[in-house]
């Protein structure tokens, strides 16, 4: 048997097989080059993807700042929309503070130092919400306005009792705060505080290019004006909150309060602190029902232990609370 023979003088099935191996070559190399070229695009696609994630990060961390915890979780989820067109009514213990005194400081401070005080209150009044899981609804100046229930609800009790739990600790923390800045500025901050617990409409509210989420109606108004009809230093609430947190504080009943806006009088409470911080028992303050006794102290100042030091400021926090008097408008 013979094998055909090419002019060149190799078997025509040898050639054949030479003539694809250098086609598949030719394809290998071409597959190559696709591979090095896909390789490349995927290495700065994921570059890119790795800088969109990075812009990303930096943009929630600002929102951050910007919206409450509550609200930031809704929106990142999808469980509540940017729409004015959708809101609910929900029963929310509703919480306003204002700095007593604020304003005339503002005459008289520089704005830097200004700024310091008020950023330096701003940011521990919000921390102390955000651990009680309030929603900080907004800062104006130095006011500032929390509700419970919204948009997360629990339950009416946990609300109010996270909200009293929460003016406690600001009103304590404003008494430490303020001892610095009677130093710098030579000025005594009091805080007022107001809390009332009722149905309000919560939602979106402004236009489709700017909006607030917000808490509106009556029972706002309420908590609000509570707030400004408290001395300084003091924490008033309405009987609505006071029904649900009667177990867990002390409070003093100020008896009906003509409120403006209200058509009948308020039934309000003076809140005065948790019952197992004021009844319990302190080295430096006693307490019963019409008596106060404090200690005498004479302290080096120098060398205070932190805890004692605590424990004096504690004690002193208290003894202003029940020095106060009492007010009716």
């Amino acid at each position: 048997m013979t094998t055909k023979k090419s002019t060149a003088g190799v078997p025509e099935n040898k050639q054949a097989l030479l003539s694809r191996i250098a086609q598949l070559e030719e394809d290998l190399n071409d597959l190559q080059l696709i591979y090095e070229t896909t390789m490349e695009h995927g290495t700065a696609l994921e570059e890119q993807l790795v800088v969109q994630n990075q812009r990303m990060e930096i943009l929630q961390n600002k929102m951050r700042k910007y919206l409450s915890p509550q609200l930031f979780k809704a929106l990142l989820g999808g469980v509540t929309d940017a729409d004015t067109q959708q809101h609910t009514r929900v029963n929310l213990t509703v919480f306003f503070s204002d700095v007593v005194g604020f304003s005339p400081l503002t005459d008289s401070l520089e704005p830097e130092q200004l700024s310091a005080i008020l950023n330096t209150y701003l940011t521990r009044m919000s921390e102390i919400a955000i651990k009680y899981g309030g929603t900080v609804d907004k800062f104006v100046g130095d006011a500032i306005m929390v509700f419970f229930g919204a948009p997360e609800f629990f339950d009416d009790v946990t609300h109010a009792r996270n909200c009293v739990r929460m003016a406690i600790e600001m009103r304590e923390e404003l008494f430490r705060l303020r001892e610095g800045w009677r130093q710098s500025a030579n000025r005594l901050l009091q805080v007022r505080m107001g809390i009332n617990t009722g149905f309000c409409t919560v939602g979106n509210f402004g236009s489709d290019r700017r909006m607030d989420y917000t808490a509106i109606g009556n029972q706002v108004n309420l908590a609000s004006r509570l707030q400004y009809m408290a001395p300084a230093d003091v924490i008033y609430m309405s009987s609505a909150t006071h029904t649900l947190v009667e177990d867990l504080v002390e409070a003093r009943a100020i008896g009906l309060l003509e409120v403006k806006g209200f058509h009948l009088p308020v039934e309000s409470w003076e809140l005065l602190g948790l019952r197992e911080d004021v009844s319990s028992v302190t080295p430096f303050l006693e307490i019963d029902e019409n008596h106060l006794r404090l200690k005498p102290l004479e302290l080096d100042l120098a060398n205070l232990p932190d805890r004692e030091r605590a424990a004096i400021q504690k004690a002193l926090a208290r003894a202003l609370v029940h020095l106060t008097p009492s007010r009716k408008e």
